[in-house]
């Protein structure tokens, strides 16, 4: 893609609940999906109705085009400066309000989940070694290691795994057999790398949420505080 059409896309400014699609602040899973969603909160970066979004990321995808890569990751840096800038909201810190006092209070006994101090950890979304051979790259560890070297943050690719090959999630149309697809699929292999901490999940694309909610999903289980999910577009 040549900088005169990466110039032309325009950066998401909206923010919406990952399972009912409401409007929340800064993406936030509401009270009545918090029911069923392990994401805390979704970030978009961009409107897969903008035709160069959705020819980018299928040509990404389903072309094994990986230098999309670079102009893909362009995009994402360029939405993470204007939450920084314009929503006083940055990514790269912790945002576990419990967490956060009990570090203000070390002397006190305050009910809270142990912390890091490095900031969240980045974890792409895992494919299955089987898809991974056939495709030649994981789009989503790509962004992610752009991501981390551009700002210095701690990422690991090995702390959850997929264990089933199952249908693609492009595949299925329907909601519930998306949620059925995914379900048991993913193992945490590494909890000492998650426990007390909060996790920026990457992936290129959202639709129903299912594949983020079910990585959330085994990370909290493992021990993860917080799930913050980014991802390039929503379907």
């Amino acid at each position: 893609m040549c900088q005169g059409c990466l110039r032309k896309i325009s950066i998401k400014k909206s923010f919406e609940c990952i399972g009912c699609k409401r409007n929340t602040p800064l993406g936030q899973t509401c009270y009545l999906c918090a029911k069923t969603f392990f994401v805390d909160q979704l970030l978009i970066v961009a409107d897969f109705k903008d035709p160069l979004v959705e020819k980018m990321l299928k040509f990404f995808k389903y072309k094994f085009i990986a230098d999309l890569e670079w102009p893909i990751s362009i995009l994402v840096k360029k939405y993470l400066k204007w939450l920084t800038l314009n929503k006083k909201f940055n990514v790269f810190e912790e945002h576990n309000p419990r967490a956060q006092r009990a570090e203000q209070q070390p002397n006190r006994a305050v009910a809270a989940w142990p912390s890091s101090n490095d900031g969240p950890l980045l974890v792409p979304v895992p494919l299955h070694f089987r898809r991974l051979n056939w495709r030649g790259f994981n789009q989503s560890e790509l962004l992610a290691r752009n991501i981390a070297d551009t700002f210095q943050m701690e990422i690991s690719c090995e702390v959850i795994e997929r264990l089933n090959n199952v249908t693609p999630q492009a595949d299925i149309k329907e909601k519930e057999e998306r949620l059925k697809n995914l379900n048991g699929i993913f193992k945490v292999l590494d909890k000492d790398k998650i426990v007390g901490r909060e996790v920026l999940l990457i992936d290129d694309i959202c639709t129903t949420g299912a594949t983020l909610n079910e990585c959330a999903k085994v990370l909290k289980a493992g021990g993860a505080v917080k799930v913050t999910a980014l991802v390039v577009a929503r379907g």
